[in-house]
This record gives C-alpha cells, structure tokens and sequence, in this order.
C-alpha cells in the first residue's frame, strides 16, 4: 500500500518541479539571513544574472538604493509572524538597468525561509509614472498658460469657443464679448488680407502656424503677440478645432521699433548730411534728399517746394510717390497733380507761425478738396524751409502712421539744414554768375574790340563789384623799354578812398618790380594778425593805408609784365582758394589781352596794306574752283545722265516687246494645254510612239511647269522695267527745273543702282545692310537730278568708308559688327525736310571734317577720288536749296551726313 503512495508522492514533486521552472514570474526562497536559497530560471531571463551572481550576495544589494529602505521593512514584517504581504521595488539588472517588480512574500517560520512570487511591472509602471507626470506637467502648463499667455480656442468657421482671462485683460474685451465672434473684432488692419489667407491655408492643412501679430484692443490701443496656432485633429485627420497661444510682446517689439527707429533716423541723417555737403544743382540735391527719405520713413509720398529768389511763389521742385515698394521720382507739376493745392493750402497756415504741421488727417484738415489717388486715412505733416526768418520753401509728407516724435524732430532738423543747402545753392549760383558773367566780359572785350584801357577798366571795376572791396587797380611794370617804370593805370576804388593812380616809385617799393618779374603771389588777410610779413612790405602797405592785399601777376609774351590787386583799407579780409582761382583765371585773360593788343598793333599796317590785295585774290580762286568742279561735275553727271538715259531707253524697248508677248503667249499655252487635255480625254489608248515620247519628255511635268516658267519670265521682266525706271528716275534728263517729287523716290533709285556694291561679295561675305526709317513725307520742291546726285556722292563715300573698314580688320570683327547704312527722312515743325544718312564705319577726324567740303580735297587715293563730290553736294543742298549740309562723325562710331531743305523753295538762286 506504501508503494502506489510513494510514486504519487514523485509524480507531484516531478509537477512541482516543472511549475517551479516553466512559472513566466519570479519564484524564490531567501532565508532570514538576506540570501536566496532557490530561484527559478526566470530570475536569469529577465535579469540576465547568473544563479552564482544571485546566491553569492544578499539580495538587498541588488534593490535600488530609493527602495532599500521600503524593502528591509516588509521583510522585517515578514519576519516578525505576517503571514504575507505585497509591496512594489526595483531590481538591478546585469545590464545596469533596473526594472520594477511586485511582491507577493510569505513565511515559513520553522525553518526561517521566506517564499516569494515576483512579477515584472515595469511597463506598467513607466506608463503610470508617465501618466502621472504628464498630468502634472499639464497642470503646470494650464497654470503658466493661464498666466503668462492669452489663450483663445475656435472652431474650424473661425468662430471663438473659448478665452482665457488674459486674453480678456489685454484685449480689454469681456469674455462675453469675444466668444461668438471671430477673431477680426481685435483686427488691427496692420496686416494684408494675403497674411491671413496664408494663416488659415496653413492650419486648415492640419499644419501649426507660427508667427507675430499686432492686434487692437478695445480703446483702439494696438499690442503684438507672438502667435502659435495648433489644429486639434479628428480621428479623421481633419482639423476640428483650433487653439491658439499667444504671448505678449508689446513690449520687446516697441523695443525692437525704437531701436530699429534710431538706427534709421541715425541713417538717414548720416546720409542726408553728406547729400547737402555733396556740389550738385539744387534739383539733384533735393531729388536725392527726397528719394533717402521715402527709403528710411515709411511714406506714401515726400515732396520739396522752393520759391524763387526774391519770390514769394512756390515752385515744385522734386518729390518720390511711394505705392507697393515701387518708388517713383517726380520732378514736375504734372507728376504731381495736387501739388499746388498742398502748397497753397499750407503756405498761408505755415507763413502765420513758421511752425510746421505735424500728422493732420486728409479727411478732416481738406476735407474740402478731392484727392483722387491719395488715400483718405493718410496723415500729412510739412515743414517750413526758412532762412533768417524768410519761407524759402516747404516740404510735405503724407504717411499711412502717425510720425513719431523723434521722426517728426530729424525732418525738422531735414528741413533747417536743407533751407541752409537752398541759400547756399542760390548764393554759389549767384556767385558763379557773377564771376562768369566777370569772364566772359573780358573774353569778350579781347574778341571784339582788342582795346586795352578798355579791358584793365572793366577788370578792375567787375573784380570789386564781385568780391566787395574797397579798392582793385591794375599795376604795370615796363622793365625792358627805354625807360623803366612802375605805374598804377587803372583802378576801381570806394568813393570816400583818394586816388592811386599814377607813378610808384622803383627805388622805394623794388620789391614790387622782383614780384612781377618772378611771378609772385603776394595774399595777406590781416596787416594786424599775420606776423610774417616782410618789413618792405609791411611800409608799403602802412603807407597805403592797405590792412588786406591780395596780388596776382599778369605776364604777357611781349615783355610787357603788371598785376592785379585787390586791397582792403579796414579791418581783416580773408581771400579764400575760389576768390584767388577766379583772379588767376581773370589774370590770364589779361595777359591774353595784353598779347593780342600788341600783335593787333605790330600787324594792323601791314594788314591793311595786303587785305584789299588779299581779298581780291581769295574771291577769284574761290570763283575759279567753284567753276572748275561746277564742269567737272557737271560734265561728269551729264555724260553719266546720258549715258544712263541711253542704256535705259535700249534696255527697255526689248524688255517691253518681251514683256507685252508674255501674256499672249500664256494664252496660247492654256489653250494648247487645254486641247491635250480633250486628247487625253477622248483617245485614251493613244499610238505607241506618241505614248513612248510622252512618257520620254514627262509630259506631266511639262504641263505644271510651263505656267510657272511664264510667270517667272513675266516676274523677271517687270524686274528689268523697274531697274529701268529706277535709272531714268536717277538720271532725271526730263527734270531739269524745280518740281515737287517723292524724295523715297529718289532714294530708292539710287540704292538700286548701287546695289551691286551693296550686295556680299568674296572679299566681303557679309555684305552692307541698308536700314531704312522713312518718315511721312509729302512731296518735296527740288531740282530731282541734283538731289540724287547728292544721295549718290553721300551713299557711295559711305560705301568706301565701310569697304575700307573690311579690308582693315579680320572676319571675326566685321561679323560681330556688321556694316550698316542707315537712311532717315522726317518732316519738321517749320516745314523743313531732313534726309540723315548714317554709316557705322570708322569715322572721320575731326581735321578732315573740317575740310570735307573744299573742292578737290579728298582723301582717297591717287585715281580713285577728284574731291569734287562733296564739294557739289554743299553747292547744291546750300546754294541751289537755300538748305543745310553737315558732317556729324565720331572716330570709332560711324558718320552721319544731314541733309535739311525746305519742303517748297519760295525764291531759288539763278
């Protein structure tokens, strides 16, 4: 009976053996004294410890530090009699990672063991604790959104569901007041209606949208925030509702305004100034001033008024229309329609206080006027431009934002100093005036009348009135003559100074006498300041009563040596660099003047015994060659003329019997052609041998072909009418007398018969292209054949120029420039005709331009040019037209001939 027993006790044991092994959780029996005693294999499986690294230490040591002390207490509970007990801790794994496990332990008190049951929790308790720290972190996240953000929730129509306080306090809206509504009701119009679209076509996609915002609260106060915007998906994937978080950066991004005003303020002062410290007419200075302004300030439109000299008119000087980041420049009235209702309505405001008007709204301030393209919520300010209490101009601005203060003190600041560049302008141009008005006066009396007492006069009067000092004369010194002297002969002086004029004396004043004859400049500002003035000067100066003296001398190739002296007889004179160039400058008109008047004095015997003789001689050789090219030329059109008339005549009589036989001959081909087709139509099967010959000739063929070669003799014929035309209208023999013809016409003709010239050649591959801008043209009053001559001469030296142009660079050059005539006709105004005719050849120097219209000058070679051309061409547009005849050419470029007559001659020369 004890066998069966025993075996089922083994059975159980194998049983308890396998669970022991196979158990997916963690068994163990540890003793009271911290070792385990047994472990089942799932212990190395999920820790990856060996059974020897467990069994040789106490299990606490593999506990986790945090748990150690949790886990000494309930294995002391366990070993103080409770049964069993359940706790939570980490365990060490091989790897150096912990995982969490749960505890059910036990006792078995007579042999101090401890039987435990572990399962691994640690998924489960990463994801409470992740639970627990995302709830917490969501906690955290709403208290510090509620506290520092403005947080607004809506639907996917925009519609707001839900605000937080915040947004309430900086919006100033109540919460009542915002949810329903969307988000347009805190619209600040700052924004384009594409930001907003490109907002909502991002969150719409599901995406987040980011950026900044500047909104308007309740008061009409405007504030920024920096917005995040985070669709809520359905399960669909489909936004159903939109949070967004905004952050308050009112602050920072008037920070960031204020700055970035500054900097631009600082750039565009820095550039104003060297703008108004730059030379340039007072246009360009106040365009360029008015384009940096609309590039710093952000300005529909900026304009500057200035009134004449001595006006009280304002006149629009230059402005910048600013629409879209186009800038555009306008620099007279009609660019600027309402630029005379801006100033008169703001000069009378401006000249009551001299203060200028700082952000009036259009609607309220001209309300009374129509401004067309300018819009309606602009602000204008203007400032008055004012030196020494006189309104020199005005500048206006019309901006989309109020100025700032800072803004609105630079363009005061603008303003002053661009009042200051205007009157510095107008004085620099007045002054310039005066002193060219200084030079060209004495140029012009060297020209005119060569009379030296007349020149110094004016000289020494001009040179006192422009530089306001109390005396100018003129010193000449004769060193070389038969008697040596020094002697003032000209001067200007104040009214309240005693004369000067007169003898100096050389033994007490020599020092004078070395100045002139070394070319010195003496310049002293003040006899009082200026210590280094030598004592022989220092007399002459006491002596004279001078305090400031500037001297230029004046040296002439005769010998004949002086100086101009500007003096000043109280107080300090400064003689700035423009004062001294202008004296130098005068100075050396004078010296001019001094050489011309002697050499007008030396030759003016001599002139006069040669000129009767010399004129008579200059007439008859001009008659002579006007004569001689007027026969050649003459000759050489006629036999031209008649020989082209004679060619022309043979040309087209054969030509028209030919050309009068096509159209008969076309018949009776059509009429044959149309009885081999009856033929054909009515015997098919013909003979053989005719069929033979058919298929022989390509009879087919023979038919289609005949009409086009009648056609093209009957092209080729009205050709040859058309050359034979163009060399009669050339020739114009039956045109002798003044008619009214189609120029083109003339043109035309003459380009045909140079068209073999024309034309590519071997030599020249590419060949001359002839452009052609005719103008509208009615017909001209003209000698024909004359003028065609002219056309002729002009077109063929261009053709000679641009052949010689070839035969000097390489195919490569002429290719990347091809040679070009180009021909223009257009009627003037005052009923005059001009033919340009143009090369792009080399050009002509300027000392051959000079004489292209001598006869017999050329510059061909010997046989190939008599030089008359041109010669008869000036004869006949000047002379024979009452027209003009030039020569524009520059060297490198090309020439232009310009040919000008009058549409109908009212009385022609005989």
């Amino acid at each position: 009976m004890q066998q069966p027993f025993q075996l089922e006790n083994v059975e159980s044991a194998a049983k308890d053996s396998r669970f022991f092994s196979l158990s997916l959780d963690l068994l163990c029996i540890a003793g009271f004294d911290g070792y385990f005693k047994h472990i089942n294999p799932a212990w190395s499986r999920i820790l990856g410890w060996s059974n020897e690294d467990l069994f040789n230490k106490p299990f606490l040591e593999f506990v986790h530090p945090e748990d150690r002390e949790s886990t000494i207490l309930a294995a002391q509970k366990l070993t103080t009699g409770q049964d069993a007990i359940c706790f939570e801790n980490r365990y060490l794994c091989a790897d150096g990672s912990y995982k969490w496990l749960s505890w059910n332990s036990t006792t078995f008190s007579d042999e101090n063991l401890i039987y435990a049951v572990a399962r691994d929790i640690t998924a489960t308790k990463e994801n409470e604790i992740a639970l627990r720290n995302s709830l917490k972190e969501s906690e955290n996240l709403k208290y510090a959104l509620n506290a520092h953000c403005l947080v607004a929730i809506t639907d996917t129509d925009g519609i707001i569901t839900y605000v937080n306080d915040k947004f309430c306090r900086i919006s100033q809206y109540s919460r009542e007041e915002l949810i329903g509504k969307k988000h347009s009701i805190i619209n600040s119009g700052y924004h384009s209606q594409e930001f907003f679209a490109q907002l909502w076509d991002t969150i719409s996609q599901g995406k987040i949208w980011q950026g900044e915002i500047k909104n308007q609260a309740k008061d009409g106060s405007f504030y920024w925030v920096d917005t995040t915007i985070v669709p809520r998906l359905s399960a669909a994937g489909k936004p159903e509702k939109y949070v967004a978080i905004r952050t308050d950066i009112t602050q920072r991004k008037l920070s960031e305004l204020a700055i970035q005003e500054r900097s631009h303020l600082s750039l565009l002062s820095a550039e104003v100034s060297l703008i108004l410290a730059q030379s340039g007419t007072l246009t360009e200075i106040i365009q360029h001033s008015t384009q940096v302004i609309s590039q710093y300030l952000d300005v529909a439109f900026v304009g500057i008024w200035t009134g004449e000299p001595q006006t009280t008119e304002l006149k629009f000087q230059a402005g910048v229309s600013c629409t879209d980041n186009n800038f555009n420049c306008l620099t007279n009235i009609q660019d600027f329609a309402h630029q005379n209702l801006v100033a008169n309505s703001v000069i009378d405001i401006i000249n009551q206080n001299n203060q200028a008007i700082l952000n009036q709204e259009l609607a309220t301030e001209f309300h009374n006027y129509n401004f067309e393209h300018i819009s309606s919520n602009l602000f204008f300010s203007a400032y008055p431009l004012i030196v020494e209490q006189e309104l020199v101009g005005l500048m206006a601005l019309f901006s989309s934002e109020p100025l700032s203060q800072a803004t609105h003190n630079l363009l005061n600041w603008i303003a002053n100093n661009i009042a200051v560049a205007i009157d510095r302008i107008w004085a620099k141009e007045q002054l310039l005036s005066r002193r060219e008005a200084l030079l060209l006066g004495l140029a012009s009396q060297i020209r005119s009348s060569l009379d030296l007492d007349t020149i110094l006069e004016t000289a020494v009067t001009e040179i006192r009135s422009l530089l306001q000092i109390d005396r100018c004369y003129f010193i000449r010194y004769l060193p070389h003559f038969s008697q040596t002297s020094l002697s003032i002969t000209h001067e200007s002086r104040h009214i309240k100074l005693p004369s000067t004029l007169g003898m100096i004396s050389l033994k007490n004043y020599p020092f004078l006498a070395k100045k002139l004859l070394h070319q010195e400049l003496i310049c002293i500002h003040n006899i009082e300041s200026d210590r280094q003035i030598e004592e022989h000067i220092q007399k002459f100066l006491t002596e004279f009563g001078i305090t400031s003296l500037l001297l230029l001398p004046v040296n002439s190739n005769t010998g004949e040596l002086g100086a101009i002296v500007c003096s000043h007889c109280s107080g300090e004179r400064v003689w700035d660099n423009s004062e001294i160039s202008l004296l130098q400058a005068v100075t050396d008109q004078l010296g001019i003047a001094i050489d011309h008047a002697q050499l007008y004095t030396q030759s003016r015997t001599a002139t006069l015994a040669a000129q009767a003789q010399a004129e008579k001689l200059s007439e008859t050789l001009h008659k002579l060659q006007q004569t001689q090219a007027q026969l050649i030329q003459q000759e050489k059109m006629s036999s031209l003329g008649q020989l082209v008339a004679g060619i022309a005549h043979e040309i087209n009589n054969p030509v028209n019997f030919i050309h009068g036989n096509l159209s008969p001959a076309d018949e009776y081909v059509q009429d044959l052609l149309e009885l081999l087709k009856l033929y054909e139509k009515h015997y098919p099967h013909p003979a053989p041998e005719i069929q033979d010959f058919c298929e022989k000739v390509d009879l087919e063929f023979i038919a289609n072909d005949l009409l086009k070669l009648l056609s093209s003799m009957r092209l080729g014929t009205n050709r040859i009418r058309e050359i034979v035309l163009s060399l009669r209208n050339f020739s114009r023999l039956d045109e002798a007398e003044m008619k009214a013809v189609n120029i083109h016409e003339g043109l035309d003709s003459t380009l045909l018969i140079l068209q073999n010239r024309l034309k590519a050649k071997s030599e020249h591959p590419i060949g001359i292209e002839i452009i052609k801008e005719y103008g509208k043209l009615p017909l001209v009053e003209c000698y024909p054949g004359q003028m065609n001559q002219v056309f002729m001469n002009i077109i063929n030296n261009a053709i000679d120029a641009l052949d010689n142009y070839h035969n000097q660079h390489s195919q490569l050059d002429t290719q990347t420039n091809p040679s070009q005539i180009r021909i223009r006709t257009e009627l003037t105004n005052n009923r005059r005709v001009i033919v340009r005719i143009a090369d792009n050849g080399p050009g002509i120097p300027q000392d051959v331009q000079l004489k292209l219209f001598d006869p017999f000058f050329t510059t061909k070679p010997v046989g190939k040019g008599t030089g008359l051309g041109l010669s008869i061409s000036y004869q006949i547009v000047v002379e024979k037209h009452a027209g003009i005849l030039r020569c524009e050419s520059v060297l490198g470029k090309g020439t232009e001939f310009w040919i000008e007559i009058p549409l109908q001659q009212e009385e022609m020369p005989i």
